[in-house]
């Protein structure tokens, strides 16, 4: 099992979670958000004559595969993965995923599973992330990646309500301050070699994380 590793407060931080192993992601004062993303390491290249895919679009994608699908399927399959949580609440049918629910790329191919969290299950997937401090600078760094765009990630510990007073567009949600507890985690299960970058929020003027950013923690086994 590996050491207990700092998301500094204000700061990101990132590791490689290979198949089958976890990653226990850690709010250890109770009060601090932890943006989350999760990246696909490559499955294994596949040669063509012009470039190489660097993650198949289909299971039974072989070095054939430039010649027997489009131009465009082709280019789709040779671009970044990446957890969507727009494509796992359309999978799950819920806003926010719980212990036993799989999480998705922007192909809907699994990526991590969600096994264990000791928290109230109160997690956000609707609010961009905060972008100032370094989380700025790492979401700049990941817009030149992944072509301009950043994606959508899981905000571990965010509670943000959705008021449940009006119909359609009367309703609104809010900012609310933290109901986590110190030690609070939840585990994630790669169901792939993947990358996980957290953030420890930032924002000091809201209410989400008690206007107080703090370190959070995080270990792989």
């Amino acid at each position: 099992m590996s050491s207990t590793q700092t998301v500094p407060a204000r700061r990101c931080a990132a590791t490689v979670v290979r198949a089958n192993q976890r990653i226990k992601i850690i709010n250890t004062y109770g009060n601090q958000v932890v943006d989350t993303w999760v990246f696909a390491l490559p499955w294994t290249a596949i040669g063509t004559t012009s470039s190489r895919l660097e993650a198949p679009l289909y299971p039974a994608a072989s070095a054939a595969s430039s010649s027997s699908y489009s131009t465009a399927a082709n280019r789709a399959a040779a671009r970044p993965e990446f957890m969507s949580m727009s494509h796992c609440c359309a999978k799950l049918l819920k806003p926010i995923p719980g212990v036993g629910d799989t999480l998705v790329n922007q192909k809907r191919a699994p990526l991590v599973k969600l096994i264990e969290d000791t928290s109230p299950g109160t997690h956000d997937t609707l609010i961009a992330a905060a972008g100032d401090s370094e989380e700025g600078e790492i979401l700049a760094g990941l817009q030149t990646r992944m072509g301009g765009r950043v994606p959508d990630l899981f905000k571990l510990f965010r509670n943000i309500p959705v008021t449940q007073e009006g119909e359609g567009a009367r309703r609104r949600i809010s900012f609310e301050a933290p109901v986590t507890k110190a030690m609070y985690h939840v585990v994630f299960e790669a169901l792939r070699d993947v990358v996980v970058v957290m953030s420890a929020c930032p924002q000091d003027m809201l209410e989400i994380n008690g206007k107080k950013p703090v370190n959070a923690h995080f270990k792989v086994y």
